[in-house]
């Protein structure tokens, strides 16, 4: 079979097409054995054929074929962890002053020891949590910063998060 670039469909149709020929090669062979492995063009097929009767019944492969089968794969399953954490991105105030940029995130009932604030790059996160409740929040940081650590200020369930801008 000719090969050409006209997609995905031919190679798909020229793959079955390599399939159904390898079949019939291996009937004109003097008959299909009902398990087996043939390689023919680099293609690897595995195989395994039963014998249908008129009554729908089928011929089953012997015992001895059977047991020398590896037993099937069986994978465990794992049910999601069920958690009943609420995931909140908080309400937030940005404003831009001359020698920081300044932001505000509304944070009830959280304490200052379970406010987690970081940059990535020019991205601000924040991860706060208070009981059953997780605030998650990404702000991309506009104006180019000198690099420091920002400085958090908590008072009220406002967190106020400064970060120094290049001079």
């Amino acid at each position: 079979m000719a090969k050409d670039d006209g997609g995905g469909f031919s190679k798909i149709a020229g793959g079955l097409s390599d399939l159904i020929k390898l079949l019939v090669d291996l009937d004109k062979d003097g008959g299909l054995p009902r398990t087996g492995r043939r390689e023919k063009d680099g293609v690897v097929v595995e195989y395994t054929f039963g014998r249908r009767t008129a009554d729908g019944s089928s011929d089953e492969a012997p015992a001895e074929e059977e047991a020398s089968r590896p037993p099937p794969r069986t994978t465990a399953k794992r049910a999601p962890k069920r958690t009943d954490i609420e995931v909140v991105e908080p309400v937030t105030d940005e404003f831009d002053e001359a020698d920081e940029a300044v932001f505000l995130f509304e944070l009830p009932g959280v304490r200052r020891q379970d406010i987690r604030c970081l940059m990535d790059g020019d991205i601000l996160l924040l991860d706060a949590k208070a009981g059953d409740r997780l605030y998650r929040k990404e702000v991309l940081v506009q104006a180019k910063l000198s690099g420091e650590a920002p400085q958090l200020k908590l008072h009220n369930g406002v967190l106020e998060v400064r970060l120094k801008k290049q001079a």
